[in-house]
C-alpha cells in the first residue's frame, strides 16, 4: 500500500510589528515557520497505518521554496523510514488552485492507494487544497474525518466525518481515496532524536512543475493576495451609570460591574437607625433571625 500525505509549511506571527501597514507586507524575520497542526494529524495516520499493515510506502510531499524541507523532513522524523520518500515541488504560491493542480500532477504519477491532507492550513483557513487534488485526479473525498478504518483487501475505507455538536456521519468507499483529516482523529507523536538524524540524511526528491509541463502564470490565478493586515481591535463597552439614579445607586453598579439586580433583592436607604432597623426586619423575614423570645 502506498500513501501520499500531503503537508504545508506555515507561518505563525509572533510579534504584533510584524506586518507593516504602510505596504501591507510580512517582515518574515518576526515569524515562526512549522508544519501545519491538521497535516502533522494527517502524517500521524500515515505513519499508524504503515505500523498496522506491512509492506507499506509513505510519501510525503509538499510544494514550496527551498526552507520549506524544513517542515518535510519534521514530518519524516515523526516516523518515516528508508523506504519512505519526501518530494518537494519547486512551486512557491497562495493560490490554492494552482497548488493543487501542481500537487495532483505529481501524486496522479505515484500510483497510490490512499491521500492525506489536512483539512485547512492554519494561515489561510481556505480548506480547497484536499478537495481540488481529489476533483483533478478523479477519486472520492471525504472531508473533516475523525476516525478512519482501512480494509485493504476489500479495497475500501470506512471513516466516520465530523458533522458539529457531537454528530458524525458513517461513510464507506472505495480505494483509492483522499480523505482530509481533523484535529481530532490522533495525537501527533513527537519526533525522536535518532529519527531526526535519520530525516536530515534522507534525500529529498526535487521536482520542477516546468519539467512536467506546467505553465504557472500568476495573472490566472484564482486568488492573489493584494496585503496583510492585523485583525481589527474590538472596542469594548464602557459602562456608566444613569445620571437619574441616587448615588447609592450609581456606587453599587459601578461596584457590581452593572449588573442588573436580581428581583427581589433589596437595596436600603436612610439614616443609621432607619438602615438598622431594615435590615433586622429583612433578617427576621428570611428566617435568619429569631424574634424576641422564638427559638
Amino acid at each position: 500500500m502506498r500513501i501520499v500525505v500531503c503537508i504545508k509549511q506555515v507561518g505563525y506571527i509572533y510579534h504584533p510589528a510584524a506586518i507593516d501597514l504602510s505596504t501591507g507586507h510580512i517582515d518574515r524575520e518576526k515569524m515562526v515557520f512549522m508544519l501545519n497542526p491538521y497535516d502533522e494529524v494527517a502524517v500521524e495516520e500515515g505513519i499508524k497505518i504503515k505500523e498496522s499493515f506491512s509492506d507499506c510506502e509513505l510519501i510525503m510531499i509538499t510544494a514550496g521554496s527551498l526552507e520549506t524541507e524544513r517542515a518535510l523532513r519534521y514530518a519524516f522524523a515523526m516516523g518515516g523510514g528508508r523506504k519512505d520518500r519526501m518530494i518537494r515541488i519547486n512551486y512557491e504560491g497562495f493560490d490554492p488552485w494552482e497548488t493543487s493542480l501542481v500537487l495532483a500532477a505529481v501524486i496522479r504519477r505515484l500510483e497510490f492507494d490512499l491521500i492525506l491532507c489536512g483539512k485547512k492550513a492554519i494561515d489561510n483557513n481556505s480548506s480547497e487544497v484536499g478537495t481540488f487534488i481529489a476533483e483533478l485526479i478523479d477519486i472520492p473525498q471525504v472531508s473533516g474525518i475523525v476516525k478512519l478504518n482501512l480494509l485493504p483487501e476489500a479495497r475500501k475505507a470506512i471513516v466516520e466525518k465530523y458533522l458539529g455538536k457531537g454528530d458524525r456521519e458513517e461513510i464507506e468507499c472505495h480505494l483509492p481515496a483522499l480523505f482530509t483529516v481533523e484535529m481530532g482523529l490522533n495525537d501527533p507523536r513527537y519526533p525522536s532524536v535518532p529519527n531526526r538524524i535519520l530525516a536530515e540524511k534522507m534525500e529529498v526528491e526535487e521536482i520542477d512543475p516546468i519539467s512536467l509541463g506546467f505553465r504557472i502564470d500568476r495573472e490566472e490565478g484564482l486568488t492573489r493576495v493584494k496585503k496583510f493586515s492585523p485583525p481589527r481591535p474590538k472596542t469594548k463597552k464602557i459602562f456608566t451609570p444613569d445620571s437619574s439614579l441616587s448615588p447609592f445607586e450609581r456606587l453599587y453598579l459601578v461596584m457590581s460591574g452593572g449588573a442588573m439586580k436580581k428581583e427581589g433583592s433589596n437595596i436600603f436607604e436612610g439614616t443609621v437607625d432607619q438602615l438598622a432597623e431594615n435590615i433586622v426586619k429583612f433578617l427576621v423575614q428570611n428566617k435568619l433571625l429569631s424574634k424576641e423570645g422564638e427559638k
